[in-house]
């Protein structure tokens, strides 16, 4: 992600711009891919008479991966990097490099996906890693808070030892819950208030929350890969 950011803060901005085109998630193109009439039924005399070349494209089916590894500008991309170091890092060591890479982009196709249901004529390009990050943040749930485990054990370097906790039980532990009422909170807080989070520009919670709700759900069907013999 560090050298798609570089590359995009040092090419010509022609090629930003179609870096940007190819590999951003647009809702709007994915619903043209799967109902091109209802997409030019939704735009109405709006629809321009080339709307095909526009919206379809080899690579659109591809996006609610690569869009992950875009970034706004070196701001989001450094906010991204570090809150993955913190949360990011001790799953990666739980699962393994590759059952971890498998989580981190399923996570981002859920946070994609949740987006598109509830936005599928957005034209927006949708760009980032937080909603793959939000599903480590959902992961870290599941294991840092089980009783006997110590919250900095995850960090340990080997962060496989504390049980992963069942959903059922996330309700009756207040560190876990409370991890969560923040999460939820926060997470709904800035997507209203962007501004405060320091951004111009609309933030996707909605991605956020379906990558958080996936890694939530599906950890531990990782984890009990992760640890196969």
């Amino acid at each position: 992600m560090a050298a798609v950011q570089l590359v995009a803060s040092t090419a010509p901005a022609t090629l930003v711009a179609g870096l940007f085109e190819l590999f951003a998630f647009i809702p709007l193109r994915l619903s043209y891919l799967l109902a091109p009439g209802r997409v030019i039924e939704a735009l109405g005399p709006d629809a321009p008479a080339d709307i095909g070349a526009q919206l379809a494209g080899p690579l659109v089916w591809i996006t609610p991966v690569t869009y992950a590894f875009l970034h706004g500008g070196w701001t989001h991309f450094s906010i991204n990097a570090l809150t993955f170091a913190a949360f990011g890092a001790p799953v990666a060591r739980r699962l393994g490099a590759g059952v971890f890479l498998v989580f981190f982009l399923c996570c981002a196709v859920a946070g994609a996906l949740t987006h598109f249901a509830l936005h599928p004529f957005d034209a927006t390009p949708v760009v980032g890693a937080s909603a793959a990050i939000s599903g480590t943040m959902a992961a870290i749930v599941r294991f840092a808070f089980t009783p006997g485990a110590r919250l900095g054990d995850y960090g340990a370097v080997d962060g496989r030892e504390a049980r992963t906790a069942p959903l059922s039980q996330l309700g009756e532990n207040r560190q876990a819950l409370f991890f969560l009422i923040v999460w939820f909170g926060a997470n709904f807080f800035f997507g209203a208030f962007p501004a405060a989070a320091g951004s111009s520009e609309p933030i996707a919670w909605e991605a956020h929350l379906g990558g958080f709700l996936f890694g939530l759900l599906a950890f531990g069907a990782f984890d009990h890969w992760a640890r196969r013999p």
